[in-house]
């Protein structure tokens, strides 16, 4: 038995030596010796079970509408998912906002800033209505970072909106930081400012670093025939636009916890929960105390005609899904209240056909 053994520890040592001393196989000269090929993360895409009967219904309620409607709405807990009209590019106006308050919390995430940095206010940053530019008309003094976010997006404050967008890299960089995280159809081309005084009609650089009085001051000089030419073109022009589709991907992908950490989503929702703007929208059909958190988009009025009216948001069920809603309407005509109603009597459609305890389950009704 010992002689096997000894025959058996020669061996090992054998076939180690030749393996230590054997030449190693190498690339030929001026080739690249080979690597492991790194692969992309997968996106898994989450199931949908499309509810024709909801749609339907949203279809209805969109062939009477005033103006250009697209309406998404999609069940984050079971895949359901309703679409009128869903690749139709309206100008977001103030949901441009929600895209900011994202990449300035990212920002957060990566330490380049805290929610409680201290933001400067600058002239070019103030508008003539709003808190911030009601008090800092000129400018100066600060502001903290979280503040500016409530009241950007609490009351869709114009200067908060600037002041953070600078903070950002500007508009350009907002719709880069989409585009880097597949979210397509959203487009941020402006700040507030100038995109209130294309309205207006003003040529660009007009106020560049004029106050908050000067700006009241030189869009009040306007005559009618310019704010018309403004006014017609600016339904047209395909800057500041975005769809209904990419609202609605925009906020479950935030609601998944896909875009910021857990800390910085759950403050982002909370802001949103507390919104204040045009209450006659999203909440206004709604059961009171349901939970809505959205943000609201309001364009303006000249000779009968809105830019767009938008209500984008997740409202909570009585059942406990969530439910991602965004209704864009495009240069509606005739009074204001006429295209709110649009939007409230679709959240309360979609509220009634997704808030049973059994309802799409399976994706169908």
């Amino acid at each position: 038995m010992k002689r096997v053994v000894a025959l058996v520890v020669v061996a090992v040592a054998v076939l180690a030596t030749w393996l230590a001393l054997r030449p190693v196989s190498r690339a030929p000269s001026g080739v690249a010796p080979e690597r492991p090929v790194a692969t992309a993360p997968v996106t898994i895409q989450e199931p949908e079970h499309p509810d024709t009967v909801l749609e339907a219904r949203l279809r209805a309620i969109v062939s009477r509408a005033p103006g250009n409607v697209g309406i998404v709405a999609k069940n984050l807990a079971n895949g359901a998912v309703a679409r009128v009209n869903p690749d139709t590019a309206i100008p977001l106006m103030s949901v441009v906002k929600l895209p900011v308050a994202i990449v300035v919390l990212d920002g957060v995430d990566h330490g380049r800033w805290s929610l409680t940095t201290p933001i400067p206010l600058l002239p070019q940053d103030m508008h003539p209505r709003g808190w911030v530019g009601d008090r800092y008309p000129r400018g100066g003094g600060h502001l903290t970072l979280h503040r500016l976010l409530g009241e950007m997006l609490t009351r869709s404050d114009n200067s908060s909106a600037d002041a953070l967008m600078r903070l950002a890299g500007g508009p350009r960089a907002v719709t880069e930081w989409l585009e880097r995280h597949d979210i397509h159809g959203l487009r941020v081309d402006r700040p507030e400012r100038a995109l209130g005084n294309d309205w207006y009609g003003l040529p660009p650089g007009a106020d560049t670093n004029g106050t908050a009085e000067e700006i009241r001051e030189i869009r009040d000089q306007v005559t009618d025939a310019e704010h018309d030419s403004a006014a017609q073109a600016m339904l047209l022009d395909p800057r500041d636009t975005g769809t209904p589709e990419a609202c609605v991907l925009l906020l479950e992908r935030l609601w998944r916890g896909k875009l910021l950490s857990a800390a910085m989503t759950d403050t982002l929702k909370s802001i949103l929960g507390r919104c204040r703007t045009a209450p006659h929208r999203m909440p206004a059909l709604l059961p009171r105390g349901t939970p809505v958190a959205r943000k609201t988009g309001t364009g303006g009025t000249w000779r009968g005609i809105t830019v767009a009216i938008n209500d984008i948001g997740v409202i909570h069920l009585p059942n406990g899904d969530d439910v991602a809603i965004a209704a864009l309407v495009g240069a509606p005509w005739g009074p204001v209240p006429r295209a709110e109603r649009v939007i409230a009597r679709a959240a309360r459609t979609v509220f009634d056909a997704w808030s049973g305890a059994d309802s799409v389950r399976s994706g169908r009704r």
